[in-house]
């Protein structure tokens, strides 16, 4: 066996970068080629391995547990961090030792680290982020004579969805329901700003109608001048509690609320086309429906989160299912709970549901 691991047959070894040497079965060093020798030579690397390793431990390790396989591990030797590739030698059956080939990865590693570091601080951020969009969404409560009730369910990314109520007096309510293109912080961000651009608008502006509202927030979008194309679309409704009455916009927005009229079995859809509100694409024009809306009534809204979301066989939860569910009960909760148990509990988008109900007049105002 001495006679098989002579340094002679070796000689090919000294032409890699990588260090490379040969152990014996009774842990003795028989080789090692040109590049580990020239390396270890004024440094004080040979006495860290010996502190960091074992050959008996380490061929006995490799003998018996792997044959014929390659033992990959970090080890971190005189501040530099190596790739260690440890393969037993075998001449047939009969064991030879163990050929060893260290790399020199501290670079890597450091890199490593580094993005490891910005990844953690880029997802604190992101919670963050999340944090407040959570908290900017509007409480559970009553707004006047209407109720609402929200329901966020976020993906993994940050959402363009988001929805909102304004007070625009005490018998004027403004409800929209938003959904900005994309995902992650760009798209939080625009949230951000259809809610302060919006809550703005009517603050100076308390007459305008959904559509002159969509304009004007149009116009804001467009002075941000933005160079690459972006979008959002929103349906936009004023409820005049005084004339019992909700006057509504879209713009581009794919998911028309369903309204369950107290006493009618129908569901009515609340639907009118109207571009996206977008830097590129001007709209000609935007149109509003006017409907009734009466104590009991109810109206739930909702993102394509909900309708899109798809089972094992990718097939969309789908609207008409939504208006069957919406049909039994009016629990947000409950709907959440459908949807998560269509999709296997697998969400790839985030889902906003808002539900307002126009409540009952109380004794003192029937009187």
């Amino acid at each position: 066996m001495e006679k098989r691991l002579t340094n002679h047959n070796f000689f090919i070894l000294d032409s890699m970068d990588d260090w490379v040497r040969i152990i014996s079965p009774d842990g003795k060093v028989i080789f090692e080629n040109q590049r580990m020798k020239d390396d270890t030579k004024n440094v004080k690397f040979l006495e860290n391995l010996v502190n960091n390793y074992d050959p008996k431990n380490e061929i006995e390790q490799t003998s018996h547990i792997m044959k014929n396989t390659t033992i990959v591990e970090e080890k971190l030797i005189d501040g530099k961090y190596y790739s260690i590739k440890t393969s037993p030698v075998y001449f047939d059956d009969e064991f030879l030792g163990i050929v060893e080939v260290y790399r020199d990865i501290t670079s890597e590693s450091k890199m490593k680290i580094d993005l490891f570091n910005a990844n953690r601080d880029m997802l604190d951020d992101i919670r963050f982020v999340k944090k407040i969009q959570n908290n900017i969404l509007p409480k559970n409560k009553s707004y006047g004579k209407i109720r609402l009730e929200g329901k966020y369910v976020p993906s993994n990314d940050l959402s363009g969805d988001m929805f909102d109520i304004i007070k625009i007096n005490d018998n004027k309510y403004a409800f929209y329901m938003a959904d900005v293109m994309g995902h992650g912080v760009k798209a939080s961000m625009m949230t951000m700003f259809v809610k302060v651009s919006l809550s703005a608008i009517f603050e100076r502006h308390p007459f305008y109608s959904p559509k002159q509202a969509l304009l004007k927030i149009r116009q804001k979008f467009v002075d941000l001048e933005m160079t690459s194309s972006q979008y959002f679309t929103i349906w936009l409704g004023i409820f005049d509690l005084k004339n019992e009455s909700l006057t509504f916009a879209n713009a581009g927005h794919n998911c028309p609320p369903l309204l369950k009229a107290n006493g009618k079995e129908k569901l009515q859809t609340l639907e009118v086309s109207g571009r996206m509100i977008s830097n590129i694409i001007e709209p000609t024009d935007y149109h509003e429906v006017k409907v009734d809306f009466k104590p009991k009534d109810k109206i739930l809204f909702y993102t394509d989160g909900l309708t899109e979301s798809q089972n094992m066989n990718k097939i969309d939860y789908g609207i008409e299912r939504l208006r069957e569910k919406f049909q039994q009960t009016s629990d947000l909760s409950s709907i959440v709970k459908d949807v998560e148990e269509y999709t296997w509990g697998e969400q790839k988008d985030d889902i906003a549901l808002a539900l307002i109900v126009y409540k009952e007049k109380s004794q003192r105002e029937k009187m």
